[in-house]
């Protein structure tokens, strides 16, 4: 058994897959805020074999677009957009919490409904209820809801951060 981690470790980045790079890199400035932190880079392996990501995505990457953008609290947001093999969509439009895994990521935003509007507006879609959470110290009502983006990543919108929804509870 490995010996407890000596400090709380930070979350380094998040990254999604997609079929269209361009698009989620607007979708995710957009409704956001997310900033392109550099610019796209395509590798392809024949141009470049012994470039890192094919020693650790193996023999079937061939080629691959990543975008690489900033969240507010510096947590950094790869966009994938492969291109040999190509992305896969997922096998269902339910809601998969039961899979194992990655199954949903989550931005704290100012407000949740207008959130969930502009989701829809921009062609992705809400999951469920929005949901009350209970009051902060200011007796702001707390609220959160899930929705999915077009191509099939769920993010969780939350008005406020974790560590003051979670805090202080028995």
């Amino acid at each position: 058994m490995p010996s407890p981690a000596i400090h709380n470790h930070a979350v380094n980045h998040i990254a999604i897959s997609v079929p269209d790079l361009d698009a989620a890199v607007h979708w995710y400035s957009i409704l956001f805020g997310f900033k392109k932190i550099r610019p796209n880079k395509v590798t392809d392996r024949d141009a470049t074999p012994n470039a890192p990501i094919f020693r650790i995505y193996g023999d079937t990457l061939r080629k691959v677009k990543i975008a690489y953008l900033g969240t507010g609290n510096g947590v950094g947001f790869e966009i994938f957009e492969f291109i040999e093999p190509r992305h896969r969509e997922p096998e269902t439009e339910d809601f998969e919490y039961t899979r194992a895994g990655v199954y949903h990521i989550c931005v704290t935003v100012t407000d949740v409904e207008d959130a969930i509007k502009r989701v829809e507006e921009m062609g992705g879609r809400q999951i469920g209820e929005t949901v009350e959470l209970g009051e902060d110290y200011h007796g702001e009502m707390r609220r959160a809801a899930y929705v999915r983006d077009p191509w099939g990543t769920v993010v969780e919108v939350l008005s406020c951060t974790f560590e003051a929804l979670m805090a202080n509870k028995v």
